[in-house]
């Protein structure tokens, strides 16, 4: 279960342009199309820690969630 980090109730148009977290913990856009250039929403919205992944949920907030450890095999 992911759990919410920071709440920003960002309006998203996923029609156009892919959103995520970057590693400075900036939220950014990018269009789909691959033109035009990396466009910051949020700067230093979060403080990273990475044994997290983060995303931006369905309500437009930073969430994070923890990531999955592959056990070694041999």
């Amino acid at each position: 279960m992911a759990e919410k980090v920071n709440k920003l109730s960002i309006d998203r148009d996923y029609q156009k342009y892919l959103y995520f977290v970057d590693s400075l913990g900036n939220v950014c856009r990018k269009q789909k199309s691959g033109k035009g250039n990396l466009e910051v929403l949020v700067a230093k919205a979060i403080e990273r820690d990475n044994n997290y992944l983060y995303f931006i949920d369905r309500d437009g907030d930073v969430a994070r969630t923890e990531r999955a450890i592959r056990k070694a095999t041999k």
